[in-house]
């Protein structure tokens, strides 16, 4: 079970994924492929670096959606 301080560190860790998205497409013409984000992630455990890829992924979605 995660207690609110695991869940608070992730939620984090997304929203850094998210921000490094944003930095990676500005003035990008296409998304780095999957090698190129994993070289990105700075995390090592696996679900830090699961949380990161989910919000750099979340990020492309959305402004992909636009």
């Amino acid at each position: 079970m995660m207690d609110t301080d695991d869940s608070f560190l992730l939620s984090r860790i997304e929203a850094q994924g998210w921000n490094a998205a944003q930095r990676v497409m500005i003035g990008e013409k296409r998304i780095p492929d999957e090698v190129a984000i994993a070289r990105l992630n700075p995390h090592k455990a696996d679900s830090a670096r699961a949380r990161w890829r989910t919000g750099f992924k979340n990020a492309v979605d959305r402004a992909g959606a636009k």
